[in-house]
């Protein structure tokens, strides 16, 4: 238990560091889905992981099931094709829906720490999601110390099957 104790400790003190709103759009130039990614960075030395949090607007269920099928297309081995040093990725839908609105949780752990500037290793991230996702994506806004946002409540309501998921546990 104290193994997953100190995780908490850790997710927990996350800090964000850059958000970018996505969209996709239909044949005929409908917009079918949108929303905002925030990327995130434990607060330890040598962090061999960041995370992310999809936020999508999601009006009805349709729209829910298709970020669902959407973010099933960002495996590991689709981020290994231009950032080769993950190891592997977690993918926890949140426990608890808010409104319109579905969020969804996604780490994407590193085979070491991460030694590149993270500014590129997000600009890398965004590329996959844009490409593997077929997202139009803004580019990365980045967040200074005093304006990075605490986690939502949502956010914390989900940290244990985070939790679960680092761990390969069953949720």
């Amino acid at each position: 238990m104290k193994n997953n104790d100190k995780l908490l400790e850790i997710l927990q003190s996350e800090k964000f560091l850059a958000f970018f709103d996505f969209n996709t759009r239909t044949e005929n130039g409908k917009s079918e889905l949108s929303g905002l990614c925030k990327v995130a960075l434990p607060q330890i030395d040598n962090p061999d992981y960041m995370s992310l949090t999809f936020i999508f607007d999601t009006p009805n269920e349709d729209a829910q099931e298709i970020a669902q099928t959407t973010l099933s297309k960002l495996t590991a081995e689709t981020f290994q094709k231009t950032l080769p040093e993950v190891y592997a990725t977690t993918s926890v839908p949140a426990s608890m829906l808010q409104g319109e609105n579905y969020i969804h949780q996604m780490d994407i752990i590193f085979s070491s720490p991460i030694r590149e500037d993270v500014r590129d290793v997000i600009n890398k991230i965004v590329f996959v999601i844009r490409h593997a996702a077929d997202f139009a994506t803004e580019a990365p806004q980045w967040w200074d110390e005093s304006d990075a946002p605490a986690p939502t409540e949502a956010e914390k309501a989900n940290w244990t099957a985070r939790i679960k998921a680092i761990l390969g546990l069953d949720s």
